[in-house]
């Protein structure tokens, strides 16, 4: 790793000269100065080492973990100012590795919003030393088009497609040396997963989970991406941040969010800069401004390594400080000043948009780190806790609104406190703003007890119990308290103050910062403009998998420890028991005290057409004399959650809880569904709701998506249209739905366990139901009869993107193929490194996201299909599907990325673990395929033996079947004659896809 900065930083800006370990780093022209001028302004006196990490707002070191705190968290410092956070946890050979920097889209350029979160993209490109095969050669180009993109904020709309064709140009030229993704490759073959990174107000992060034999390699990397980054592909991989953009455009909550915000925030870059940027800075971006931001925020002192899993801090600390450790310190940019004055009064603003009608209302209040913020976060708990909070209660139980919540956002400079709830049909948005108002005054009046917030504090608990289980939710709150700029000790302290938290606290901050002074805004019915961004015209890169660097040569080299795969075994991670009801899968929680149970039916709304709207119903109602609001308090002062889940083939009953309260959980969940108290005036509220949310869903794109996937693969089989009629559902009755509800625990079923309790103890506690009448066989999946060619369902709608989705049926899937269809599966769409992604986005920049995969089925009667999809603009939808086919059905085989994909299926198979918590949803699933055992080791054994023809024989069966495609968006911007040219176009109106009928 080299210790210069990036030479495109260099050659434009001055770098600082820093003392570090003993050492002048100093960048200076040749000695080619006039005589000194004695006016000239004296120079400015540099800043040494120990000044700037003095400047640098670090957190208190901690070496030994406090007491009272079960993540034993240890804080350390490299020679350069960068924080490590390390929370051990040994249960696999993994760990969570977060790189977190404190900034975003607050300290935003006001002219180049956005810029952040595109930098963040950029951060993915490579290096002086990977990502290229010819850096000096390359350079030449990325300087023309830095200063093309300098030449564009100024240009007329000639010059500008001007500029554009000449930075393809450069960018084509440049394509001649990159490796697109090379960044990704290295960790997939080091078995390094969930690599992503995301942006946010005051914080950019990038992740990934290593396996623990890979510390140094990832190090190594890391430290080269932070050291020496290189701005390549800038011009293809902004168009995936356009991408990104249309699927804000297109959700109504992302622009609800960005009016609300700007609303409350009207003179701060929290509501003037949208993290992903407003539209006109898209299409300008400032590229030298962005090399200047990195200059600015991402110095190591104001950047933290956080590190949760099989990891410590005598191991981490010297290959951090080798690595990371060695970019120079340098001076943090200053936030740009913003004001925050108080609202002054209600503020209302409209939001247009097709589907549901909703109301959001928002109250400024305090900073993160304010002394009344753990009552604020109570305050939240008591309003909306999903069950018994006074939205709950007040709103949703009652059915006044189709559904409510409320959330409490704190910031570093500010924080706010919103409500909001869907209208129903025929409602106003004024009546249901002062339904909203009408709870916030109940809970400024006090209308809670203290039992209820005694009741918080336990679910708080169990919060932190589930944070202890997962290395991502461990880094996730290392992170928040160095972005907060809290001190670990404080963290400890927050929350304790968060249980001390008081009744008369809770109704004093209510009163003190929910007045009259809000902001409102207003979802209504209607088409909402759609900005116009042109498709640009890219040429496609060619991605050479044969390429590599050096380094990630170097890298794939370095020496590590080979971790044994770990494979589940009956009698040590699980067991089978069997019940009066069924088979019984049951594995310890070694970890808390926490439980979860799950009754899986195989009976749906095929079988019995009105089980899911029984319970619809029962989710409203109470339990023989106990009301649905004494039933819900009763549940939440428990510490249990109950969920239902129901589709056309099952029905899930989902029980999570603390171990002590595990029999009364079981027993008062089964009298619930036993003895329901079910009325006339509930049913006919649960009526309004269903048949509102129903007609929302047909005007909503995202539902629209998923509902014609559905009818284009499965014809009159898709769950949509097996569903009860709107006439069905006002014409039920309650005793009707009382029956189907009742007599549905005596149905065979399969019971899942985890908690603390021995299978043996749990099998005593966790049975439901009584006769056990056979629940009969699932059904099983068929596609839609295949005609001669590729069918494409074209549905339109006015939308900034286009939802595509691909299936190509196969039949049923013979067991011993299913480890070449998981290879190629991982081959075509296995994350950012596989064919499909590398060309339909890193190429082409076609679509945000792209992926493909082979998908099996649930049981071995299912027929299996080629399953993929992608957004891309609409305008763009034709190129991306033709590309998108030719991959699948043109495309050989390419060895060389073959190789690349079984290195990362064998550092999977080697460093993964199935976590103990989700152990019996495995097993169960393999029970419904047939397997009598974990599958994984004979599947790796077959994935190792097969070849290249192999492999090609299984995508030519693929290739030579025709294909399933169905697509929402816009008429006016998709050319569909082109699109009939790859296949035969149906097009398809929104009523067709479901049984819902009139409204």
């Amino acid at each position: 790793m080299s210790l210069r900065m990036n030479r495109a930083i260099l050659s434009r800006h001055l770098l600082r000269t820093v003392a570090l370990s003993g050492l002048l780093l100093a960048c200076r022209t040749p000695d080619t100065t006039s005589p000194i001028d004695d006016t000239a302004t004296p120079p400015v006196e540099e800043l040494t080492a120990a000044q700037i990490l003095a400047a640098s707002e670090l957190p208190p070191l901690v070496e030994t973990p406090l007491a009272d705190d079960e993540m034993a968290v240890t804080v350390h410092r490299l020679s350069n100012g960068m924080t490590v956070y390390i929370s051990t946890d040994r249960q696999k050979p993994r760990f969570s590795a977060w790189i977190a920097v404190r900034t975003g889209s607050r300290n935003d350029p006001a002219s180049s919003t956005g810029l952040a979160h595109y930098l963040e993209h950029m951060l993915f490109k490579g290096t002086d030393d990977y990502g290229t095969l010819d850096l000096e050669a390359e350079q030449v180009h990325l300087d023309a088009i830095e200063q093309l993109y300098t030449e564009l904020r100024g240009a007329d709309e000639a010059r500008r497609a001007e500029i554009f064709t000449e930075i393809d140009q450069h960018t084509q030229a440049t394509a001649a040396y990159a490796i697109p993704n090379e960044l990704d490759r290295m960790y997939a073959a080091l078995g390094i997963e969930g690599v992503n990174a995301f942006t946010s107000n005051e914080v950019t992060a990038y992740i990934g989970d290593v396996p623990s034999n890979r510390l140094d390699a990832w190090a190594k990397i890391e430290g080269e991406r932070f050291s020496d980054p290189v701005f390549r592909l800038f011009y293809p991989e902004l168009e995936a941040v356009y991408e990104e953009k249309n699927l804000s455009i297109d959700r109504p909550e992302s622009r609800i969010w960005d009016t609300l915000l700007l609303t409350l925030f009207p003179q701060h870059p929290y509501g003037t800069q949208p993290t992903i940027g407003v539209v006109e800075h898209l299409k300008n971006p400032a590229y030298s401004d962005m090399v200047q931001y990195f200059e600015d925020w991402y110095a190591p002192n104001n950047m933290a390594v956080i590190l949760a899993g099989d990891i410590d801090a005598a191991t981490a600390l010297p290959v951090l400080e080798a690595s990371l450790g060695q970019i120079p310190p340098r001076s943090i940019g200053t936030k740009a000043p913003a004001d925050l004055p108080p609202l002054a009064t209600r503020v209302a603003h409209d939001v247009i948009a097709e589907g549901e009608q909703s109301v959001t209302m928002a109250w400024r209040t305090v900073e993160v780190t304010h002394a009344d913020e753990p009552a604020l976060v109570v305050a939240d708990w008591l309003m909306d806790n999903s069950s018994s909070g006074l939205l709950n209660l007040e709103l949703e139980l009652t059915q006044k609104v189709q559904d409510a919540g409320s959330w409490a956002s704190h910031l570093n400079e500010a924080g706010y406190f919103g409500v909001r709830a869907t209208l129903q049909q025929g409602q106003t948005h004024a009546e249901v703003e002062q339904l909203l108002t009408g709870v916030i005054a109940k809970l400024q009046a006090g209308e809670f007890a203290q039992a209820d917030i005694d009741a918080i504090k336990l679910h708080e608990d169990m919060h932190d119990k589930r944070t202890l289980e997962s290395n991502r939710g461990r880094v996730g709150r290392m992170m928040e308290s160095y972005i907060e700029r809290r001190s670990w000790a404080d963290v400890i302290a927050r929350n304790q103050r968060l249980r001390a938290v008081t009744r008369e606290d809770v109704i004093r901050v209510a009163n003190q910062y929910l007045g009259a002074e809000y902001v409102v805004i207003n979802r209504k019915s209607g088409k909402q403009d759609l900005p116009n961004i042109q498709k640009p015209s890219i040429t496609p890169i060619d991605i050479d998998a044969t390429r590599e660097s050096q380094f990630s040569a170097d890298i794939k080299a370095m020496p590590a420890s080979q971790l044994e795969p770990e494979w589940l075994v009956e009698g040590e991670h699980y067991e089978h028991l069997t019940l009066p009801a069924g088979p019984l899968v049951a594995a310890r929680n070694s970890r808390n005290d926490l439980f979860s149970v799950k009754y899986r039916f195989d009976r749906g709304h095929r079988k019995a057409q009105m089980l899911c709207v029984a319970l619809d119903l029962l989710e409203r109602s109470g339990a023989g004399n106990t009301s649905a609001e004494e039933l819900q308090k009763q549940l939440f002062a428990l510490g249990t959650s109950v969920s239902f889940g129901c589709g056309s083939e099952y029905t899930n009953v989902d029980i999570d809880g603390i171990d002590k309260n595990l029999e009364q959980s079981v027993k008062l969940v089964e009298s619930w569904i036993r003895d329901p108290k079910f009325d006339d005036e509930t049913l006919a509220g649960l009526r309004t709701n269903l048949i509102s949310e129903r007609k929302d869903e047909l005007d909503d794109s995202d539902s629209l998506a998923q509902m014609l996937s559905a009818y284009a693969s499965y014809g009159d089989r898709s769950a949509y249209l097996r569903q009860p009629s709107n006439a069905a559902i006002n014409k039920v009755t309650a005793k009707q739905l009382r029956k189907q509800l009742t007599s549905f625990p005596d149905f065979t079923h399969t019971t899942l366990y985890y908690g603390p309790r021995t299978p043996a103890e749990a099998a005593k506690v966790v049975g439901m139901g009584r006769k056990h009448k056979p629940a009969g066989a699932r059904e099983k999946r068929q596609f839609r009869p295949g005609g001669e060619g590729t069918t494409i369902y074209f549905l339109h709608k006015d939308v900034a993107k286009s939802a595509v989705s691909v299936a190509i049926p196969q039949g049923v899937l013979p067991r011993d193929q299913v480890p070449v269809s998981e290879y190629f599966g991982r081959y075509l769409g296995g994350g950012m490194s596989s064919l499909i992604f590398q060309e339909i986005r890193e190429a082409r920049g076609l679509a945000y996201y792209a992926y493909a995969y082979v998908a099996r089925g649930s049981i071995p009667a299912d027929e299996c299909a080629l399953v993929g999809g992608m957004g891309t603009q609409a305008d763009k939808t034709v190129d991306a599907l033709t590309t998108y086919l030719e991959l699948l059905r043109e495309r050989p085989i390419d060895g060389n990325r073959l190789g690349q994909t079984l290195e990362s299926l064998e550092a999977d198979y080697r460093s993964s673990r199935i976590d103990p918590r989700w152990i019996v949803l495995w097993v169960d699933s393999w029970d419904r395929e047939g397997e009598k055992q974990d599958p994984r080791p004979w599947e790796w054994e077959q994935i190792q033996a097969l070849g290249v023809e192999q492999v090609q024989t299984f995508a030519s069966g693929v290739a030579d079947r025709p294909a399933i495609i169905s697509i929402v968006g816009d008429r006016s911007r998709v050319d569909l004659a082109a699109l009939a040219k790859l296949g035969t176009v149906v097009e398809v109106e929104p009523g067709q896809l479901t049984s819902y009928g009139a409204f």
